[in-house]
């Protein structure tokens, strides 16, 4: 709904346009616009919201810092989000997302639950549950949650995410097939992150297929990829069995 204050709305509006793009630089930007943002006007849930998930992002995605200050940070943003409004269920995805980073997997659970209580047809609330519930081991009702996000929102800015997030869902339990399906998928999205290739090459090492293509556009999209570069970036798994099989493949598949 609009907003008392206009120059806040508009703010938030050009940081959620930054937030889409799924860069490092227009990550950086969304954050900047939606501190701004919330100056302008603290009410503005939404703002929190975006904010407290750029900052997770930029740990999972872009090589920020992990720091457990800014993981605290993004906690407490998220928070004051609900606090301001906790009848918008994008306040609960954003604090079930940073719970997730956080391994705290049942309290992201449940905040994504009330999300889709709120907005049962908000995709990327499926999405977050699919991938929290793949984290603690319930994979079938975790590809359930992914087919729902992908069938509300097919052609969802973030549907590469969808598709890669259940690929590694489908990895983790074994299935390298569907893996391997679904990380096609994934990349075929415009302006995928180069996670997806990622599974991709870990399914088809399993597999013991040919993935030299595959391997050679995820080295040339993030040079610095290695299987430890790999364990860094994926600190939010806590079960060693999974992140191991995922590394595994990328060991067969030939990446350092």
């Amino acid at each position: 709904m609009p907003r008392r204050n206009l120059g806040a709305w508009e703010i938030f509006q050009l940081g959620t346009a930054e937030f889409h793009r799924f860069t490092t630089e227009s990550n950086r930007r969304c954050r900047t616009l939606m501190r701004q943002a919330i100056r302008h006007d603290p009410d503005l849930a939404g703002a929190h919201a975006r904010l407290a998930y750029a900052i997770v992002l930029e740990m999972v995605y872009f090589g920020g810092p992990r720091d457990p200050r800014r993981l605290d940070e993004a906690l407490g943003i998220a928070e004051e989000g609900v606090a301001r409004d906790d009848h918008d269920a994008s306040t609960l995805f954003a604090l079930g997302r940073v719970r997730l980073v956080r391994r705290e997997y049942d309290l992201a659970i449940a905040a994504l639950k009330e999300a889709l209580r709120l907005n049962p047809s908000l995709a990327v609330a499926h999405c977050g549950l699919g991938d929290s519930l793949a984290y603690e081991g319930r994979i079938a009702p975790a590809i359930r949650s992914f087919r729902s996000a992908i069938d509300l929102s097919p052609q969802d800015p973030f549907r590469w995410a969808f598709m890669s997030y259940r690929s590694l869902a489908h990895l983790f339990a074994g299935d390298h097939a569907a893996a391997a399906h679904w990380a096609r998928r994934a990349v075929q999205v415009p302006n995928p992150h180069y996670s997806a290739t990622a599974n991709l090459v870990a399914a088809l090492g399993h597999m013991g297929e040919d993935c030299g293509g595959a391997a050679a556009t995820l080295l040339h999209s993030e040079p610095r990829f290695t299987r430890r570069f790999a364990r860094e970036r994926m600190f939010y798994i806590r079960r060693s069995d999974q992140l191991d099989h995922f590394l595994d493949g990328l060991e067969r598949a030939g990446i350092s």
